[in-house]
């Protein structure tokens, strides 16, 4: 829900809304004292890296499918850009599957997020636009993204997605990358669901 409030002493509009997790008045969709317990941390599995326990942001990645989820995902992508300040060199980004749906793409915001970085936008795109949330392992294996990149060559990335439920996405994205030689680093997510 969206109000707008005017200033007196400097005539500026405002808008102020209801977080989405506490229902008190903020000027964000999450207020400032749900963000402090929304503090990514770095997990790592594999050759993947997340920041959140899925339970801990269950409820707000949901939003993704909603037209006001670009907000919600911009919050979120602060851990990328904590993450990518630990490194010295400029890293190529990979936002996986990063066509624009609901006028946004929520990989893009988050890999975005990674200023110093080159991202390498609209490179990798999946032919098969099967939606996989709520499916099956077994629906999973029997429809492939089919994923076709159309980047540089002969390059180290970091792969970004949203969540990993069973790493069939990124297994596949990085087989295809590889036939271009491009060598996967590791991939950056928001939640492993692995672990639950």
């Amino acid at each position: 829900m969206r109000f707008i409030f005017y200033s007196n002493t400097n005539l500026r509009i405002k808008k102020i809304f209801k977080c989405i997790l506490c229902g008190k008045y903020s000027i964000s969709f999450i207020c400032k004292n749900c963000k402090k317990t929304l503090r990514p941390s770095f997990i790592k599995k594999d050759d993947v890296i997340s920041f959140y326990k899925y339970e801990d942001i269950e409820y707000l990645i949901k939003f993704k499918y909603e037209k006001f989820g670009n907000f919600i995902f911009k919050e979120f992508s602060f851990a990328f850009y904590l993450f990518s300040k630990n490194f010295s060199n400029k890293l190529n980004i990979i936002p996986i599957d990063d066509k624009t749906d609901k006028g946004y793409s929520h990989t893009a915001i988050l890999a975005n997020a990674m200023k110093k970085d080159k991202k390498l936008y609209s490179t990798l795109h999946s032919k098969n636009r099967v939606k996989y949330a709520g499916k099956s392992l077994e629906y999973r294996l029997n429809n492939p993204r089919n994923f076709e990149y159309r980047g540089p060559e002969n390059i180290d990335v970091i792969l970004i997605d949203d969540i990993v439920t069973t790493k069939i996405t990124i297994n596949e994205a990085k087989k295809v990358l590889k036939t271009r030689n491009v060598n996967v680093l590791f991939s950056l997510v928001l939640a492993d669901l692995r672990d639950i």
